[in-house]
């Protein structure tokens, strides 16, 4: 079962946690807008769990590989998107997954020690299909777009087994604290 306050908590902050994982310096302003899943425009995705003894949390990032994001990623990367690799392209696009996880993870683990997160699955979009399979408790899709044409989408999946619960409210006033740059050993 999961809280009201554990839905708010993640309605408020992984909408942030997306921004925040899609921001570069060529791409800093994001304008987020919850959607329904539906609304999902994207042939593309990479999944992500974290994973307790209570809960286990589904994250996706939808793209499309069109030439807005394509020209994102080599804006990244400081590299023409002609020079742009398959490669290159699904690797930085798994590591922003794995950013947006991780955030997620760290502001978690006061309330949750035990947490597991995976590395980053690229599907075929047509195993999307099975996330219901798990009794999901909570969605939330979000759809980010820079202003340039370049559109990706978020989804958090929230799958409880047992009591999830946590202040939303501790969560923000840690992110402020936090120092930047610190680097998180697995």
């Amino acid at each position: 079962m999961i809280s009201q306050r554990a839905k708010t908590g993640f309605e408020k902050l992984f909408p942030q946690y997306l921004e925040e994982s899609l921001r570069t310096g060529t791409h800093s302003v994001w304008q987020l807008k919850p959607v329904k899943a539906n609304m999902i425009d994207a042939k593309k995705f990479i999944m992500l769990t974290i994973s307790s003894y209570d809960f286990r949390l589904i994250i996706i990032l939808h793209f499309s590989a069109d030439t807005a994001s394509l020209k994102y990623v080599a804006d990244s990367l400081r590299i023409s998107p002609a020079e742009l690799s398959d490669t290159q392209y699904q690797d930085y696009l798994s590591e922003v997954g794995n950013i947006l996880c991780g955030a997620i993870k760290r502001g978690l683990f006061d309330f949750f020690p035990h947490l597991g997160m995976s590395t980053p699955n690229q599907l075929r979009y047509e195993s999307l299909k099975f996330v219901d399979s798990y009794p999901i408790d909570h969605a939330i899709h979000i759809k980010a777009n820079d202003g340039d044409g370049t559109v990706f989408f978020g989804s958090l999946y929230v799958s409880a087994v047992g009591e999830l619960d946590f202040d939303p409210a501790a969560m923000e006033k840690k992110d402020e604290t936090q120092e930047i740059g610190a680097l998180e050993l697995f």
